[in-house]
């Protein structure tokens, strides 16, 4: 081979290397939430590399009704999805082969707001009351009834609530500033509290600590079939988790381009988050709040019995992660 062709050759090699390297990215679509500081460390794993060291494409969607991922993770449209915990369990209550395999939004982060003026001093006011969630059997409309469940609120008082449909969180706390509705369960904001348009009655967190919030749910396909992609999706979303936690200053730097807040708004929420424990950086979900959670929807009526935990939950891969990356100790 001469020369020339040798050089040819070995041009074309190095312009085309970059091309195959990203034609064998692994493309993954995730379904979250309506976009909001939460998913900070998704697009922390986006813009510092997560993602790429682990040589994947993550697509996100974002939707507002938690009620929906659900379906389009049965449909094959999405890979994962984070959405609730609750309406998975529904769905494999029902014959969906689905699981959960770890999450690092575990925690709620929910904060429970009230109209001023609205009479409303506890959980257990709330019958007779409009209380906004996004849709029945939703993440908003399980945590309400689990906080009258807390409370020992009786069904019989329950059943006087009047239950308003209003999508995403944003929206409802805007229906309690507008007078629309009484109270609801909703994303924390800094903004709000500080105006006294709504009420901020408590943080759900530390009222329901086994309540899992939105871990990563997915099929039990994806888990045989792509399972090693699963893996290192779940390992750049631990990466991410821990550097959020680490580096507040770039964390903040990135949210900022993502969320027209303040910094004073800003520095709220990351505080909310990281004293409220609500990012897991381990991703584990233990087998009692797997049962905790299907309890709960027993009683609330949304599934007719406790599942078997290895019919809902998969701790296999987290577990190898894990292994690899070592536990998070602070």
């Amino acid at each position: 081979m001469n020369s020339i062709l040798k050089t040819s050759l070995l041009a074309l090699a190095l312009a085309t290397a970059p091309i195959t390297a990203a034609m064998s990215a692994d493309a993954v679509k995730v379904a979250l939430p309506s976009k909001m500081f939460l998913n900070v460390v998704e697009f922390v794993a986006q813009e510092k590399g997560f993602y790429e060291a682990e040589d994947l494409e993550v697509e996100f969607t974002h939707i507002a009704d938690s009620s929906i991922p659900v379906r389009t993770l049965i449909a094959g449209d999405m890979d994962i999805i984070q959405a609730g915990m609750a309406e998975t369990l529904v769905a494999t209550g029902r014959g969906a082969e689905l699981k959960t395999v770890g999450g690092v939004h575990n925690g709620l982060h929910y904060a429970f707001w009230t109209r001023p003026g609205s009479g409303i001093e506890t959980i257990a006011d709330l019958p007779g009351k409009n209380v906004a969630i996004s849709s029945p059997g939703s993440l908003p409309h399980v945590v309400t009834l689990a906080l009258l469940q807390k409370e020992g609120v009786p069904q019989s008082k329950i059943d006087k609530i009047n239950w308003v449909s209003i999508q995403g969180s944003s929206a409802r706390i805007n229906g309690i500033i507008v007078g629309a509705v009484d109270a609801t369960v909703a994303s924390y904001s800094p903004e709000v509290e500080r105006s006294g348009d709504a009420n901020l009655l408590k943080i759900v967190g530390p009222e329901l600590p086994d309540y899992i919030m939105i871990p990563f749910d997915t099929t039990d396909r994806m888990i045989e079939e792509r399972r090693d992609v699963l893996k290192r999706f779940i390992k750049a979303q631990l990466l991410a988790t821990r550097f959020v936690l680490e580096n507040k200053d770039e964390t903040l730097a990135v949210a900022k381009g993502h969320f027209d807040y303040t910094d004073e708004d800003l520095d709220a929420f990351y505080k909310f988050y990281v004293d409220g424990r609500i990012w897991n950086p381990n991703g584990n979900i233990s087998a009692d709040a797997a049962t905790y959670m299907q309890q709960l929807n027993v009683d609330t009526g949304l599934q007719d019995e406790v599942l078997p935990v290895e019919e809902v939950l998969d701790t296999s891969i987290v577990d190898e992660v894990i292994a690899e990356i070592g536990t998070y100790e602070k």
